[in-house]
């Protein structure tokens, strides 16, 4: 039997092979609901749950069973990156839950059993996805971008400078805050630019933030501006981008693993892995008002080619991902262990290289090629960033 693919009762138990795909990804797992207090079952069509019940021994209640709001959401986000990790776009997932409400899988299956009135809810689901594929290729995709990139300040003498120091928390180009056992730091900087259609236009605007940002702290050599993946050990920065005007679904996030992921995972300097899965998981992200947010990449600010280079990729991939399906490298699981790990890389770049060819028969490719032609040749090139050099010099900020 295919790894990942149990049948029948939905609670079945997890295959060894399955449950090792499923934490390599981030996700805990457990035998039959054994471990958690509370036991769900999910039925999940393309990353949206359609149904969500508690689980008494092997029996799903109606009626009153369904539980409430925050238990919902935790096992109905579970349930979609289960199925998403084991390369799915449906099926139903047994989730269990401890005492403080942290999510494990127990069993996945293909053959969901309907819950009383959840046949209605997944046809009437299932329609409104296809019209809304439908709607977007007749009226074409036109992806409208964001992002909430970071960074942080260093001194000379190696310590990290709170950002909050000079930036505000609710900026555009403000602080954000980690918590370290139980206490709220304001180490980060963040940018918040205004959405934008054209990947150009976005980059300049985080221009103008990173410029604003310089007037506040000053252009000379201290603080340093660090961004990247893991440029502080236990301080992962991210580089996630918002996506409004597109669907979220599987086959979208998978053009983003592969157009967006993997190049900067092959970029990145050794020992960044060690911030996986925690951070960086692939298909990692979360709803948001406007559409969603894709939460893999690290913070791409370690230069302004290589901003502009995955902001173009991004664009590429959401408004795409139908003709970006064929070949995607990352739904081989050998590549996918290669992602999570370190010494694979000519495996990664070659698949990446192939996958590239692909990228470059869309009529996006054709008119951000300048921008995705940098990421591909620095790939190609075997080039890292370094994490430790001041980002201001890439944008031309650091004057002495």
């Amino acid at each position: 039997m295919k790894a990942g693919t149990e049948s029948g009762n939905a609670a079945a138990r997890l295959s060894s092979e399955t449950a090792r795909r499923l934490e390599r990804e981030g996700l805990k797992t457990a035998e039959g609901g054994r471990e958690g207090v509370r036991a769900f079952t999910v039925t999940v069509i393309d990353l949206h749950a359609t149904d969500v019940r508690r689980l008494y021994g092997n029996r799903r209640l109606s009626g009153g069973a369904e539980p409430d709001d925050r238990l919902r959401k935790i096992a109905a986000r579970a349930a979609a990156r289960a199925l998403y990790v084991l390369g799915r776009d449906f099926g139903q997932v047994v989730v269990v839950t401890d005492e403080n409400g942290r999510p494990a899988v127990a069993g996945v299956s293909g053959a969901p059993r309907p819950s009383p009135g959840e046949g209605r809810r997944r046809t009437a689901a299932a329609a409104a996805m296809r019209e809304t594929r439908l709607t977007m290729e007749k009226e074409g995709v036109r992806a409208v971008l964001g992002a909430d990139p970071e960074f942080v300040l260093r001194a000379g003498d190696g310590k990290l400078v709170p950002a909050s120091r000079y930036l505000p928390p609710g900026g555009a180009a403000g602080c954000d805050s980690v918590v370290r056992r139980g206490i709220r730091h304001w180490v980060l900087a963040e940018l918040r630019p205004a959405p934008a259609e054209e990947p150009a236009e976005l980059a300049a605007s985080i221009r103008r933030l990173l410029a604003a940002a310089a007037r506040r702290i000053g252009t000379g050599a201290d603080p340093a501006w660090l961004a990247g993946a893991w440029p502080v050990p236990g301080l992962p920065l991210g580089g996630h981008i918002h996506f409004s005007g597109v669907a979220l679904t599987g086959e979208r996030l998978r053009a983003l693993d592969n157009a967006v992921a993997l190049p900067l995972r092959l970029l990145e300097p050794l020992g960044a892995a060690a911030r996986r899965p925690r951070y960086g998981a692939l298909g990692d992200f979360r709803r948001q008002p406007h559409g969603f947010e894709y939460r893999t990449p690290p913070s791409w600010l370690v230069s302004r080619r290589l901003a502009a280079g995955v902001l173009a990729l991004a664009k590429i991939a959401a408004e795409h991902s139908g003709e970006l399906a064929a070949g995607r490298p990352l739904d081989d699981d050998r590549l996918r262990d290669a992602f999570y790990g370190e010494g694979e890389e000519e495996m990664l770049r070659s698949a990446f290289g192939r996958y590239f060819e692909t990228i470059q028969r869309t009529a996006g490719y054709r008119k951000y090629a300048r921008e995705a032609d940098y990421v591909f040749r620095a790939v190609a090139d075997r080039r890292q960033w370094d994490e430790h050099a001041d980002i201001r010099a890439k944008w031309g900020l650091l004057t002495e």
